[in-house]
């Protein structure tokens, strides 16, 4: 019997809800009360942070145990609570992932390299100095960029990698003790979890595809005695290639689009129009930062499976071992699936975070 119900109803939920059911709980209310979506209504943002509140105490355990033991005034994070626009933002933003693929930089590099250009439009007094400077600072700006970039790369590839011999040795040592069966009732709530996070499905078949790809061509060498790496390896670089074509095609459509939109006056079109209008710019600013991170992430991945594939500390049966964990972890993400509820909600999800994205780069 809890103390207080208050969070629970807020969210519409029973106290003896999962914490995956709080989850989908809140993504659900905290898009119904998203004030973009209620601009009229004054008591919108009151409603906003509510749901928020209420997540942010039923989703940490002690805090909710606190909660429904004594009720709301003793159950206060210690900081107190988040303002409910950033975590929003954050909730759903990736961070589910880490553990799996490192810092998801979805919106951070596309907001570093926006802050970078309008840095070096600051105090120019006419075109022509502007443009000058504007290249040589850019320049210097990408160099620094990058070389963070890359040192901040290696660190998460051997981060990352040291988490996955974990996770593969948990798989392994279940398989042994034939636990089998409690490590994939675990691994099924994460993934059910996963797949609620912002690009949640396609991060959990972009890592199915990157481990089943090594793993499989790893196991085919062997059996090939390395001769099979002459046709993989030219293969994975072809793919990578196709990548970068890809990514760079999908720039210059967004970049088409941005610019057919720029003639449009948001003023001149009804509520209906604007909000389709509205709706499309946020869909192609997605899919420009997507196509960015997918491309990143997966030369991460493969950095990682190459790591524990080519470990000489480790015998090349044990080798084989982690690649056949790896193409089992790969089935379980390659399976998860969305209703079509849960499909449409993860689209409007994404775009009201593009939204809180863009709110926040402007307040600072």
């Amino acid at each position: 019997m809890v103390k207080d119900t208050e969070y629970y109803d807020i969210l519409g939920i029973q106290p003896s809800a999962t914490s995956t059911e709080i989850k989908k709980a809140y993504r659900k209310k905290a898009m119904e009360t998203h004030p973009d979506k209620h601009p009229d209504d004054p008591d919108a943002q009151s409603k906003f942070q509510s749901v928020g509140e209420a997540y942010q105490v039923l989703s940490d355990d002690d805090l909710r145990k606190r909660y429904d033991e004594f009720g709301k005034d003793n159950a206060v994070p210690q900081h107190g609570f988040e303002d409910a626009g950033e975590y929003f933002t954050a909730i759903f933003g990736g961070d589910g992932f880490k553990d799996w693929i490192g810092e998801f930089s979805l919106f951070k590099e596309f907001n570093e390299a926006t802050d970078m250009m309008d840095e070096t439009k600051e105090g120019k007094e006419d075109a022509v100095s502007t443009k000058t400077k504007m290249n040589k600072e850019q320049r210097e700006k990408l160099m620094e960029m990058e070389k963070k970039r890359r040192e901040d790369m290696m660190k998460q590839v051997d981060e990352l990698t040291e988490k996955l011999k974990i996770k593969i040795d948990n798989f392994l040592l279940a398989v042994k003790e034939k636990h089998l069966d409690d490590f994939n009732r675990k691994l099924d709530e994460e993934i059910e979890d996963l797949k609620l996070e912002s690009f949640g499905l396609e991060l959990l078949y972009l890592i199915a595809k990157v481990y089943r790809t090594k793993a499989n061509n790893f196991i085919i060498s062997k059996k090939t005695y390395g001769f099979s790496k002459l046709f993989t390896g030219t293969r994975d670089n072809a793919r990578s290639v196709k990548s970068a074509y890809n990514l760079i095609s999908t720039g210059l459509e967004a970049q088409k689009a941005m610019e057919q939109m720029n003639k449009v006056n948001p003023e001149e079109l009804d509520d209906f129009e604007r909000a389709k209008f509205e709706s499309m710019m946020a869909g192609k600013a997605l899919g420009v930062m997507w196509a960015m991170s997918k491309f990143e992430l997966e030369r991460k991945l493969k950095d990682v499976c190459n790591k524990i594939l080519n470990d000489k500390n480790a015998s090349s049966k044990q080798r084989i071992a982690k690649a056949k964990a790896m193409l089992y972890f790969a089935d379980k993400f390659s399976k998860a699936k969305r209703s079509p509820e849960e499909a449409e909600e993860a689209r409007v999800f994404e775009e009201l975070i593009l939204g809180e994205q863009e709110k926040r780069k402007k307040t600072h």
